[in-house]
């Protein structure tokens, strides 16, 4: 039986949404209100990994397959575990394309995007073999230096001359409209993504305390992601930071400490494949795990070596290029709301109105 403790959920959680999150300005359409938005995106966030966290609770040890089976019954639970398949192997796609990308950009200019696909892919499908609590003791191992250098690149700037608090102001300046339409989002992107522990509640050994490892792991995320944004808005302006196509990697390059500190790009390079590689390989394992129990295999193994050795293929040919990329990511408006909101609010409805009626009886 595969179980993880609560700290590993929390390490998980933490680099899952802070990963390649900050090497982008989110809600920067605001300009210089990015970090409302990120504040408002996580209150809603709670109140989403509240819903997620109740249904597990509600159902203990059942894995998520098993609770749509017994909560709407086989023919309704069917299709809605294929949908959450397919989106859970869009998200993998997306975030893989893109760790990709930005490794060729940054590191290894000369190597094609297919090798460093495949690459990727390898190690991911190696450490799933090993088990799922591989894949939480490595994020364990590796979390404290991810935290210790995205501080000391706070740090670093705060110092390095190119700190400028004034580009942070006027506060609402431009009004409430650019923050609300950059809101939604905001919500998909990170904290939406979140309907992908729905696949991993039944690892958790201690499932009473899930919510509030959850709450305090997603709190701490949208703390460092409000101080990135932060430290970008003020270093960049909200003008350049919102047309850089990596802000953080701009951001770290400014940092000149008396000619000594400098040339810290390949700390954005550790961030990059920290956060695509774990975003990739949660999301891919969900789907794994959906189409695993949708037809009833005994094992993940040939599910993953076959959509594994796909996904390369894949996100290759869905994604043209990085633009186009990330311009669909924020066309999947309606398909994102239903998966991360609509369908598990609904579904949580269902859950209370059956224990009501079960109750009365």
């Amino acid at each position: 039986m595969i179980r993880i403790s609560n700290i590993q959920l929390f390490v998980l959680i933490i680099v899952f949404e802070v990963g390649s999150t900050t090497l982008f300005a989110l809600g920067i359409g605001a300009k210089q209100d990015a970090w409302i938005v990120v504040l408002l995106a996580a209150f809603i966030g709670f109140f989403l990994v509240s819903v997620y966290t109740q249904i597990a609770k509600l159902y203990p040890n059942k894995n998520f397959s098993e609770i749509l089976n017994e909560v709407l019954g086989k023919k309704v639970a069917a299709p809605l575990l294929l949908l959450f398949a397919l989106y859970f192997y869009s998200q993998a796609s997306h975030n893989f394309f893109e760790f990709g990308v930005l490794i060729k950009m940054t590191a290894l200019e000369k190597t094609p995007l297919f090798v460093i696909l495949y690459l990727f892919i390898i190690v991911i499908m190696y450490i799933l073999s090993l088990g799922f609590e591989v894949l939480a003791r490595t994020c364990e191992i590796l979390l404290p230096y991810f935290l210790v250098f995205l501080i000391l690149i706070y740090i670093l700037t705060l110092f390095s001359g190119q700190f400028d608090f004034s580009a942070l102001r006027p506060v609402l300046g431009n009004g409430l409209k650019p923050i609300l339409e950059e809101l939604p989002s905001v919500i998909a992107f990170p904290f939406g993504e979140m309907v992908v522990f729905l696949m991993f509640w039944h690892y958790i050994d201690n499932i009473k305390s899930i919510r509030k490892t959850a709450f305090l792991a997603v709190g701490l995320s949208a703390l460092l992601i409000m101080t990135s944004i932060v430290v970008m808005v003020s270093v960049l302006g909200p003008e350049i930071a919102a047309n850089a196509e990596i802000p953080l990697l701009q951001t770290i390059l400014t940092i000149n400490i008396a000619e000594i500190i400098t040339n810290l790009d390949s700390i954005a390079i550790f961030f990059m494949f920290i956060g695509g590689f774990y975003k990739t390989a949660l999301h891919f394992w969900g789907f794994v795990l959906a189409i695993t129990w949708l037809f009833r295999f005994k094992s993940t193994k040939w599910i993953m070596i076959i959509f594994g050795l796909l996904l390369p293929l894949f996100a290759y040919y869905r994604f043209p290029g990085f633009d186009y990329q990330r311009w669909i990511g924020t066309q999947m408006g309606i398909f994102n709301i239903l998966v991360i909101s609509i369908l598990p609010v609904l579904l949580l409805a269902i859950m209370f109105i059956k224990k009501r009626k079960k109750s009365l009886s």
